[in-house]
């Protein structure tokens, strides 16, 4: 029984190594990447994300420039332990500010996709349920957004009781403005539940003043900012069960089960949280497999059961309201497929392979996966007749997603009704542009740089009993990098995994500040 018990921590220490090690290889990739190399559209009707080579030294020298401004507040906060309460009322009111200025002066409308789904979620809170069915709907090619739908249902029911004669879209951009500060919030909050955190605190709340894609992104109506939040809210009730317990059982098992409604409900607003849920489930096996604590296990059976049927779960309750059905959809194998095809707009970004197949096919999707399957082969024989060309495809398809300081923000909110203030269309297609653009690319650069010394501090720090638990963040970046280079590409969908990465960036710029401190630190986020 012993020797199986040091065979468990063997394994257990071996996969904490290989999570390490891979991780460190990406970011160590992501820093260096984003030095040299910036990937944003220049015209926003198009839409193609161009390769430019980024001003090396001006983007260090503005790196530097913003660590001098926060180095003073990192020591300001050494004798004055309010600052931080008052840094974290400044980026809430900032994020307010910003979030509602361009709800009214960017009039932002929303478009392709968001506009599909905000179109339905309208139909059916007018109580017209005819969006539901097998062939003639938006849903019948995208059934997985029909947990948007819903949450967006709700919503503009409440919307259409008030006596406001604006469009429900304008609530929907409230919600986010509240979504973005709950990111703030809980994020903040998780730093705070580590020993010695007020560094680390001081230094996130710094990046989430800065936090420019966040801000615009709250006038984009889709999944992102509600799910992320959720997300943040679920990860945070986790780790506090796990380094704050509540004293009363009561109080443990509620924060568990508000944990687990919370992260399933991400999952039902943007399907791909699964990847952080998948993360998340993999360091709580983990340490079961290390502290057999047999509640865990079953927390984390409920969870996948949870987040696997929600979807299907609101799916079937609209079906049997409407007395029709939705089909299968779109294959997710012919998302892969597309991911392996060239576009205007980059390698592997979306060029209409999936949506056109699947059409042509009838909207038959045993048909449309067999033609994806075609189309794979077809890729890999390209690609192996041609390593050179298969080596720049993913170079290209890498770099145009996790190098656009901007995440696609400015592409995502482009359409616009009349009356958009000039100072906003100059950032969009103006002389602000290339500002904002540099601004972004020069924030991404100082994110990815400080997760990279927060994962090298982690690692010195060591410790008896190393947990996978504060890597959870990092597990789901690496599970986003595998899925996306495999998977249609954009960078849009790169933006939860780099929000991720801020607490992490928030506790590597604290330990240039006091190198020490990661070393004293018995769990480290």
């Amino acid at each position: 029984m012993r020797k199986l018990g040091k065979i468990g921590e063997w394994v257990y220490k071996a996969g904490l190594a290989t999570v390490w090690g891979l991780t460190l290889a990406l970011l160590g990739a992501l820093t260096l990447c984003s030095l040299f190399w910036g990937y944003y559209a220049e015209e926003m009707a198009a839409q193609v994300s161009i390769p430019h080579r980024e001003p090396v030294l001006l983007h260090l020298a503005c790196v530097i420039l913003l660590l001098l401004l926060l180095f003073p507040l990192l020591r300001l906060n050494r004798s004055r332990k309010w600052l931080k309460y008052l840094l974290l009322a400044l980026a809430l009111g900032l994020t307010c500010f910003w979030g509602f200025f361009l709800i009214l002066f960017g009039r932002s409308l929303p478009t392709a996709d968001s506009a599909s789904v905000y179109a339905i979620a309208q139909s059916l809170a007018s109580g017209q349920t005819g969006v539901i069915h097998p062939t003639g709907s938006y849903l019948s090619y995208y059934p997985q957004q029909i947990g948007l739908v819903a949450f967006y249902e709700v919503l503009i029911r409440l919307w259409n009781l008030l006596p406001i004669p604006y469009a429900a879209y304008h609530f929907l951009q409230c919600i986010n403005v509240v979504m973005a500060c709950a990111i703030v919030y809980f994020q903040y909050r998780t730093l705070c539940l580590l020993p010695e955190s007020d560094e680390a605190a001081v230094a996130y709340l710094f990046l989430a003043l800065l936090n420019a894609p966040l801000m615009v992104y709250t006038s984009f109506v889709y999944g992102e900012i509600p799910s992320f939040a959720l997300l943040c809210g679920g990860i945070y009730l986790l780790l506090r069960f796990f380094y704050r317990p509540a004293p009363s059982r009561r109080r443990r098992l509620t924060a568990m089960a508000c944990s687990l409604l919370m992260l399933t409900m991400a999952v039902a607003l943007r399907k791909n949280s699964l990847i952080v849920v998948i993360a998340i489930l993999l360091a709580v096996l983990w340490e079961w497999l290390r502290s057999h604590r047999h509640r865990l296990l079953i927390w984390a059976a409920a969870l996948a059961l949870c987040s696997a049927a929600i979807l299907p779960g609101i799916q079937k309750l609209y079906e049997l309201r409407a007395g029709n059905t939705l089909s299968t959809g779109v294959p997710a194998i012919s998302y892969i497929a597309m991911g392996m095809q060239e576009s205007t707009r980059g390698n592997g970004w979306y060029n209409g392979f999936n949506f056109n197949t699947y059409e042509t096919c009838n909207l038959d999707s045993a048909v449309t996966a067999q033609k994806s399957k075609a189309a794979i082969r077809d890729s890999l024989k390209a690609f192996g007749a041609d390593p050179g060309y298969a080596l720049d495809f993913y170079a290209d398809k890498f770099l145009s997603q996790w190098t656009d300081g901007s995440y696609f923000c400015r592409q995502a909110t482009q359409n616009h009704a009349d009356g958009r203030a000039r100072i906003v269309e100059m950032v969009y297609e103006g002389k602000l542009s290339p500002a904002f653009n540099h601004f972004c690319n020069i924030y991404q650069l100082m994110v990815y740089g400080g997760a990279l010394l927060c994962l090298v501090g982690m690692r010195k720090r060591g410790g008896d009993r190393p947990s996978l638990l504060p890597y959870v963040g990092l597990v789901a970046v690496l599970g986003g990098f595998l899925f996306h280079m495999v998977w249609e590409a954009n960078s849009r969908y790169i933006l939860p995994y780099f929000l991720l990465l801020l607490p992490y960036a928030a506790r590597g710029l604290g330990m240039i500040w006091k190198p020490s401190y990661c070393h004293s630190s018995t769990s480290m986020l």
